[in-house]
């Protein structure tokens, strides 16, 4: 009797794995987006310069932390990828 309302106590958790569907592909344009959730977005500080490095940040978050707002930038490289800008000042 004990083994029949396990039986019974399992049966929902075996019947929903049996009614699973296939997972949904991606296509092309989806699968250049994925970046398996790993980023970085690192800031450096030093006396005289500032440098921020971003990658696989959205071009919004690099620019509103990066972006030379009224100072004159010495580097500033960006691509889908990654994005790199140094300027002067503290």
């Amino acid at each position: 009797m004990k083994r029949l309302l396990l039986g019974l106590a399992v049966l929902p958790f075996v019947a929903g794995v049996a009614l699973a569907q296939d997972p949904v592909k991606l296509t092309g344009q989806q699968m250049d987006k994925v970046t398996a959730g790993w980023d970085l977005m690192e800031t450096d500080v030093s006396n005289t310069s500032v440098t921020v490095i971003g990658i696989y940040e959205n071009q919004f978050a690099a620019n509103s932390l990066g972006g030379c707002p009224g100072k004159a930038c010495y580097l500033q490289i960006s691509s889908p990828a990654f994005q790199i800008t140094s300027y002067f000042g503290p």
